[in-house]
């Protein structure tokens, strides 16, 4: 029969440098969104629900607010009251016109999924075209939404091959999941930082119930700040996403074999040590910068290493790669 004389190959062969791009920032806008959505169910969970327990300080609600609108999602609301903030959280969900709301995050992974449908499953493609929620309050809708990014992350990690593919995938997504811990963390993780600060820094990490495994004395900054920014084993901290960049950059392919480290494996080696030698403690606003420049700068060496040239300014125009 054909299967006894088929030669066996384990090599998938050689990614081309554009499908190499669109993985690697299908996985940047995944997380992306995700961000975004966390920022927005913390909003509206928090401040402005009917059935929530204590609301947050306005200091705080500002500080999610200001997130949002750094990340051009919505413009600023006109007061922080119940109404304006479910308008403000409900423009972050839909907005057009040149807003970068969850719905054009969406548009844009979907725009991937179109032209990458012989690298993705099945289930991914239906997941990325299905319509955006629209059914029930915001919170609601936010929540439909969120639950899909996390379903998208899970098929990426159980369900792609571990080949280079993949690795850019998950390098786009360990890049942008740290780039928004270091926002986060800048806006939640400062010396004047209040108990709804660090609680809501915890709630954006996913690390509450860590959190409270760990500490049974209450919530205090420098714990906080070690558990979502330096605890290498945590799948939502800084360290965590740094290691994995390193880990991926070690495995993909080099140009020479003369055992020397390329551009962005070196980048990622000293981000490492940077991150790895820093104590909670001493992780104030000049370091958070420091890192965050680096993480840039690690971006920038991976896309000149492996990606299409000139790609950058599509990407920052929200077009995909055919």
């Amino acid at each position: 029969t054909s299967d006894d004389t088929t030669q066996l190959r384990r090599n998938p062969g050689t990614l081309p440098s554009r499908v190499a791009d669109n993985l690697f920032w299908l996985g940047r806008y995944l997380e992306r969104g995700e961000a975004l959505l966390g920022l927005i169910r913390s909003l509206l969970g928090h401040s402005i629900s009917a059935d929530t327990g204590a609301a947050l300080s306005p200091e705080t609600v500002q500080q999610l607010v200001d997130l949002v609108v750094q990340k051009g999602a919505a413009p600023p609301p006109p007061s922080l009251n119940r109404a304006d903030l479910s308008h403000f959280a409900r423009a972050a969900m839909d907005a057009g016109d040149g807003w970068y709301s969850v719905r054009a995050i969406n548009r844009q992974a979907r725009g991937i999924g179109a032209i990458s449908r012989d690298r993705l499953s099945a289930d991914m493609i239906r997941l990325l075209d299905a319509p955006f929620p629209s059914k029930g309050g915001a919170l609601d809708r936010a929540g439909s939404a969120q639950r899909r990014y996390y379903a998208l992350a899970g098929l990426g990690a159980e369900h792609l091959g571990r080949t280079d593919a993949w690795r850019f995938h998950d390098l786009g997504r360990r890049v942008e999941r740290a780039m928004s811990a270091i926002r986060a963390i800048g806006a939640f993780g400062g010396l004047q930082a209040t108990s709804d600060d660090l609680s809501t820094l915890l709630d954006l990490a996913d690390s509450q119930i860590s959190y409270r495994q760990r500490y049974l004395t209450g919530i205090a900054r420098v714990p906080v700040l070690d558990l979502v920014a330096l605890d290498p084993g945590n799948p939502r901290g800084i360290a965590y996403q740094v290691s994995a960049i390193a880990d991926h950059l070690e495995k993909l392919p080099v140009l020479s074999d003369d055992g020397l480290a390329e551009p962005q494996q070196a980048q990622a080696a000293a981000l490492s040590a940077i991150v790895s030698i820093t104590q909670a403690s001493d992780l104030d606003e000049a370091k958070l910068i420091e890192i965050g420049n680096r993480l840039a700068s690690l971006s920038d060496a991976i896309a000149r290493r492996y990606f299409l040239q000139g790609a950058e300014p599509l990407r920052a125009a929200g077009l995909v790669l055919a």
